[in-house]
């Protein structure tokens, strides 16, 4: 018996090996990929404060706290326009910021 492993052993236990690691590689940039898309979520896309949820015309409107941007999901300005068609492009927007208008809170001053 040799203590020397065979040719195809050596080169069966190397393509093991290198797919575990290729495995673990994927894995693990699968768990960043997932991570960073958590830490985006419901986030203001202009300044990164939390966004909150508010009800318009049965509409939900993420709306930011600090830079008061408002943003819509994939169908729901569509479904605004086609509720409010009557009034016009104009109209709309003016009836959704009417709507979801907050007091403006008073800027705190930088120290």
């Amino acid at each position: 018996m040799t203590d020397k492993p065979s040719r195809n052993e050596a080169e069966y236990f190397a393509r093991v090996e290198s797919d575990r690691v290729r495995s673990m590689r994927e894995r693990a940039e699968q768990e960043a990929k997932e991570a960073e898309r958590r830490s985006h979520f419901m986030k203001c896309p202009r300044c990164g404060a939390d966004l909150r949820v508010e009800h318009f015309q049965h509409i939900e409107v993420e709306r930011c706290p600090e830079c008061e941007g408002l943003w819509f999901d994939h169908d729901e300005a569509q479904r605004l326009v086609e509720m409010n068609a009557r009034k016009g492009v104009g109209g709309i927007f003016r009836s959704i910021v009417e709507g979801v208008r907050a007091p403006i809170r008073a800027k705190k001053p930088s120290p």
